[in-house]
């Protein structure tokens, strides 16, 4: 491949080979075509990415303006074609098949899709080691799930958000589900409209629910404390409402992506899962989760 030529312009730039339109193509690329072409107009994009020589940032040029090479024939005649067959699927595909670490030459498609199995295999040992850890958490007698669901108040003239009105904060036991503590709290000055009849001052509010943490284990989703604590600061009455230490705060979010091994086709990359909304659900989840490491044991 084609280390990029300092004076051109391009209009676009890319950082890594998957974002790169099928059409735009280096000139080792163009040159090793079934049957090879070269360039036949100007550099139309770059690429920041790995390539055989290291990383580096790479010219790629329009296929659909290249030109065939002057090499007739005859000469191409003579080449090898192992490398332009597909040992899975049997396509010719007119770049060069893909070597293996396990042997086949595969085209590109084939290519992906073993990639694909590869790290859904890697994916599912990963969750079976996730469902251990949410049995482990579950089992802590002193864990409590945690979730804050905000009033919005309408954006300005201008669009920009405001801060939260209220936040209402839920604790469920984790060991029956009983509620521990459920109220709103206000997160604008008494004058400012917009939150909730029964919102109540945050100060006393978060000093008992501080006393209800102090000695417990926090199951949350995510961030969902980081609007509150924002809103707080802004009414300079923040205080620590978490446990310190981060072994006693959890945060479930990447446990239950990593659990539940839904990967993106197109980057083999974790989908990131959507929120479960209120400590129920998410009470709920994590014992789904706790659970299947029962049965994989069972089955074991």
């Amino acid at each position: 491949m084609d280390k990029q030529n300092p004076t051109a312009n391009p209009p676009a730039e890319y950082t890594w080979w998957g974002a790169v339109p099928d059409h735009l193509r280096t000139k080792t690329q163009l040159a090793d075509l079934d049957l090879p072409r070269q360039p036949g107009g100007p550099v139309r994009a770059t690429v920041t990415a790995k390539g055989p020589g290291g990383k580096g940032t790479y010219n790629l040029y329009d296929l659909g303006e290249s030109v065939p090479t002057q090499t007739p024939a005859a000469q191409l005649a003579r080449r090898t074609t192992t490398s332009r067959t597909c040992d899975d699927c049997g396509a010719r595909p007119e770049s060069p098949c893909t070597k293996t670490a396990d042997g086949p030459l595969l085209c590109a498609a084939c290519a992906h899709i073993h990639r694909l199995r590869q790290t859904q295999h890697a994916a599912a040992e990963r969750a079976q080691v996730a469902a251990g850890q949410a049995a482990d958490l579950l089992a802590d007698e002193h864990l409590v799930v945690l979730a804050a669901a905000y009033t919005h108040r309408p954006p300005t003239e201008t669009g920009k958000p405001h801060p939260p009105a209220a936040a209402h904060i839920t604790v469920l036991d984790a060991r029956d589900g009983l509620t521990l503590y459920n109220r709103t709290l206000r997160l604008t000055g008494p004058r400012t409209p917009g939150a909730p009849a029964d919102a109540v001052d945050p100060t006393p509010a978060l000093a008992d629910l501080a006393t209800l943490l102090a000695d417990r284990t926090v199951a949350l989703w995510d961030t969902d404390l980081q609007p509150l604590h924002d809103a707080l600061r802004r009414l300079k009455t923040d205080r620590g409402v978490l446990p310190s230490g981060y072994q006693r705060v959890h945060k479930l979010q990447v446990l239950a992506s990593l659990w539940r091994a839904d990967l993106d086709p197109a980057t083999a990359r974790y989908r990131v899962p959507a929120p479960p909304g209120t400590a129920e659900r998410l009470l709920y989840l994590l014992r789904r989760m706790a659970k299947s490491h029962e049965f994989a044991i069972s089955e074991g």
